[in-house]
């Protein structure tokens, strides 16, 4: 017994270094995802070769995501002049608790650049951006990333649609409205909340994707 206790004496302070090096290990990782949530970022489309036709995914696969005027996203690698690239990230919202960093945000082509919440309309499935007053009663998230912090999650899951309505694929819509030569190339940004479709119209053309993290220019 004397032997045991003279051990466990001669151990303390290495566990107690053991401890205080994971706990060191822990706080520097912690301050790293912090710092990396916090950047600002753009959003990419990422699409599986069994989504749609090759003509689609060659549309969608890489494209970035962009901030209309129209309060909506946009999916597209020809963007109209009116069309600016998502630029946020992370942010703290009121809806959730103290420090999160549920919210995601972007920068709009507003003059001056306002920074604009991002939401789902819990209406449409379509994801829109806007001030506070426009964000309630919409799903303002949680948003969270992946694992390997590559992608992005909307209320635990990776949901994200790029859809074309019906009017979309007509030219004089697409002028009108997005103002990208005949439309072909831009599609909206989506989320099956409810895992059932969206409740898309019928001749709508829609593809699941993903939505790539990559670090914004300075």
């Amino acid at each position: 017994m004397v032997l045991g206790i003279v051990m466990m004496t001669a151990m303390l302070p290495t566990m107690y270094g053991l401890n205080e090096s994971s706990k060191a290990t822990r706080d520097q990782e912690d301050s790293r995802r912090s710092t990396s949530r916090k950047q600002r970022c753009h959003l990419v489309a990422m699409c599986a070769i069994t989504q749609g036709t090759q003509s689609q995914r060659e549309q969608v696969q890489n494209a970035r995501v962009y901030v209309g005027r129209d309060g909506k996203l946009y999916i597209t690698k020809h963007p109209s002049a009116g069309m600016s690239p998502f630029n946020g990230g992370f942010y703290t919202h009121p809806d959730f608790p103290p420090d999160n960093t549920s919210g995601v945000v972007t920068i709009t082509g507003e003059q001056p650049p306002t920074l604009r919440w991002v939401f789902l309309d819990a209406n449409t499935h379509e994801m829109r951006w806007g001030g506070r007053p426009d964000s309630e009663g919409h799903v303002c998230g949680p948003f969270d990333w992946t694992k390997d912090e590559q992608f992005v999650k909307l209320e635990g899951w990776e949901g994200w649609l790029a859809i074309r309505l019906p009017e979309d694929q007509t030219r004089d819509q697409a002028d009108t409205e997005l103002g990208v030569g005949d439309g072909r190339d831009v599609w909206r940004l989506y989320f099956d909340q409810h895992d059932n479709g969206a409740d898309l119209p019928l001749g709508t053309q829609w593809m699941e994707i993903r939505l790539k993290r990559v670090t914004a220019e300075s």
